[in-house]
C-alpha cells in the first residue's frame, strides 16, 4: 500500500512538471510567428497609435462644416460710468413753461417754478456702470469659405490614408523580417546538426586511422591529417552552436520577446511560388507602399493648392447672438441679433499666388518621383525573381551532386580501410558531403528570403502575405 501511494505521488509530480514544461515551451510554425509579431512588435504598435490619432484628426476636421456655438462671459472695468445728461433740455422746458405762465397772467411765477422743478424729473440717466458683466450665446455657421474647409477635411482624410499605408508597410516589413529570421534560425539550427554529424564522422574516421596506424598500414603523417580535421570539426561545431543560439535570441526580439523556450516547427522547405514575374510587377505597381505614398502626397498637394486659391476668395458666414443676462443690458444694447458676414482679403503680398506656384512645382516633382519609383519597383521585382530562380537551380544542382558525393565518400572510406586512400582524401570527401548539405539549406534560405522581399515589394496586406506563405 505504501509503495502504491509513493508511486501515485511521483506520477502526479511528474505530470505537473510536464505540464509546466509544456506551458513554457512554444512550438511555432512560420504563421504562428507572424501572428505573434503582428500583435507584439513595437513598430507595429507605434504605427497603429499614429493611425488612431489620424482618425481623430479627420473627425475633428469634419466638424468644421458644422456651426460653432459659444457661450461667452465678459467682465469689464472702465475708467468711469457713462451717463446721459439732458438736463439742459429740462431747464429750457421749465423756463418756457414759466414764460407762458407769466404771459397768461400768472400771479405767482416763483411758486409755479418750484412746482415744476418738483414735478419734472431729472433728465440724467446712467447708461453704463464702470463695472459690468455680459454673458451671451453666439452661433457661427460657415456658408462659403473659398474651399478651405473642404480642402482641409480632404487633407486630414489623406493623412489618415497615409497612416494606413504606413501601417500596412510596417506590417509587411515586419513579416519579411520574421520570415528571414525564422528561416535563418532554422538554417543555423540545421547547420549545427550537420556540423554535429560531420564531427561524429571525423571522430569515427580518427578511430579507424588510429587502428590503421597501430597496425602499420598508414603513416604518422596520414594520421595527423585526421587529427587536424577533428580539431577543425570541433571548432566549426562549437561556432555553429553559438550562431544558432544568437539567431534564436534575435528571432525572439523580432517577434516581440515572448517568454519560454521557442521551438520552430515548420519544415525547412521552399515557400510556394506559382506566379510569374509579370504578375508580381503588376501587383507591385498597384500596391507598393512607397508608390501609394507618392500618389497620396500628390493628392495632398492638390488640396494644398485649393487652400491657397481659397485664400483669394471671400469668406461668408451666418451668425447669431443672444444675451443671456438681459437685465444687465443698457438701453441701446439688443437682446439678440442675427446676420451675415463677408470678408475678402484684398492684398497679402502675393503670398497666396506664390504658394500656388510652389505647390504646382512640388506636384511636378512628385510626378517625376513616381516615374523613378516605378522603375525601381520593376528592377526590384526582377532582382528578387532572379534570386529565387537562381536559388531553385542551385538547390536542384546540389540535390543531383549529393548522391555522387555520398558515393565518393563511401568509396574513399572503403579504400582508406584497405590502406589505398589517404586520410586527407577521406576528410575531403566528408567535407564535400557536409558542404553540399549546408549549401542546400542555404539555397532554401536564400529562396525564402528573396521571396519574402518580393512579396514585400508587392505591398500586399498582412493577411494576403500570410496566405502567400
Amino acid at each position: 500500500m505504501m509503495k502504491s501511494k509513493v508511486l501515485t505521488i511521483l506520477c502526479f509530480i511528474f505530470f505537473v512538471l510536464n505540464i509546466n514544461i509544456y506551458a513554457e515551451n512554444k512550438y511555432l510554425t512560420i504563421k504562428d510567428a507572424i501572428n505573434i509579431a503582428l500583435q507584439n512588435n513595437s513598430r507595429i504598435q507605434s504605427t497603429k497609435k499614429v493611425l488612431q490619432g489620424s482618425c481623430h484628426v479627420s473627425n475633428s476636421a469634419k466638424g468644421k462644416f458644422l456651426p460653432r456655438v459659444d457661450i461667452v462671459a465678459i467682465g469689464t472695468k472702465i475708467d468711469q460710468s457713462i451717463n446721459l445728461n439732458l438736463n439742459d433740455i429740462r431747464t429750457a422746458m421749465i423756463g418756457t413753461s414759466i414764460a407762458s405762465y407769466s404771459g397768461a397772467g400768472g400771479s405767482n411765477p416763483m411758486q409755479f417754478q418750484m412746482s415744476l422743478e418738483h414735478l419734472v424729473p431729472s433728465f440724467e440717466k446712467k447708461m453704463m456702470d464702470d463695472t459690468f458683466v455680459r454673458v451671451m450665446a453666439s452661433v457661427v455657421q460657415p456658408i462659403f469659405s473659398g474651399f478651405k474647409v473642404s480642402a482641409n477635411f480632404s487633407l486630414k482624410k489623406l493623412e489618415e490614408e497615409v497612416a494606413k499605408i504606413n501601417l500596412n508597410a510596417t506590417e509587411s516589413s515586419v513579416i519579411t523580417e520574421v520570415v528571414e529570421s525564422y528561416f535563418r534560425t532554422k538554417l543555423l539550427e540545421q547547420v549545427s546538426q550537420i556540423q554535429s554529424d560531420y564531427l561524429k564522422n571525423i571522430q569515427t574516421h580518427v578511430l579507424h586511422a588510429e587502428k590503421l596506424l597501430k597496425n602499420g598500414i598508414i603513416s604518422k603523417a596520414n594520421y595527423s591529417k585526421a587529427e587536424v580535421a577533428l580539431a577543425e570539426a570541433k571548432r566549426d561545431y562549437e561556432r555553429s552552436l553559438r550562431d544558432s543560439e544568437l539567431s534564436y535570441t534575435l528571432f525572439n526580439n523580432v517577434i516581440g520577446a515572448i517568454s519560454g523556450t521557442i521551438y520552430l516547427s515548420s519544415d525547412i522547405k521552399m515557400l510556394k511560388n506559382v506566379k510569374n514575374e509579370d504578375y508580381y510587377i503588376s501587383k507591385a505597381l498597384q500596391n507598393n507602399s512607397s508608390l501609394k505614398l507618392l500618389y497620396t502626397k500628390r493628392d495632398m498637394l492638390k488640396q494644398k493648392y485649393k487652400v491657397s486659391l481659397g485664400n483669394m476668395l471671400p469668406n461668408i458666414a451666418a451668425f447669431g447672438e443672444y444675451q443671456i443676462l438681459q437685465d444687465k443690458l443698457t438701453l441701446v444694447e439688443p437682446k439678440w441679433a442675427i446676420g451675415l458676414s463677408a470678408s475678402l482679403n484684398v492684398f497679402s503680398g502675393c503670398s497666396d499666388a506664390n504658394e500656388m506656384k510652389t505647390t504646382k512645382l512640388q506636384m511636378e516633382s512628385v510626378n517625376f518621383q513616381i516615374i523613378d519609383i516605378k522603375n525601381l519597383i520593376r528592377t526590384g521585382v526582377k532582382n528578387f525573381c532572379h534570386r529565387c530562380k537562381s536559388a531553385q537551380q542551385d538547390y536542384q544542382t546540389l540535390v543531383s551532386g549529393q548522391a555522387l558525393a555520398q558515393e565518393n565518400l563511401k568509396f574513399y572510406r572503403i579504400a582508406f580501410k584497405s590502406g589505398v586512400a589517404t586520410s586527407l582524401e577521406v576528410v575531403d570527401a566528408e567535407f564535400g558531403c557536409k558542404k553540399i548539405k549546408i549549401d542546400k539549406a542555404k539555397a532554401i534560405f536564400e529562396y525564402n528570403s528573396s521571396y519574402a522581399n518580393l512579396i514585400n515589394i508587392c505591398g500586399v496586406s498582412a493577411e494576403e502575405f500570410k496566405n502567400e506563405l
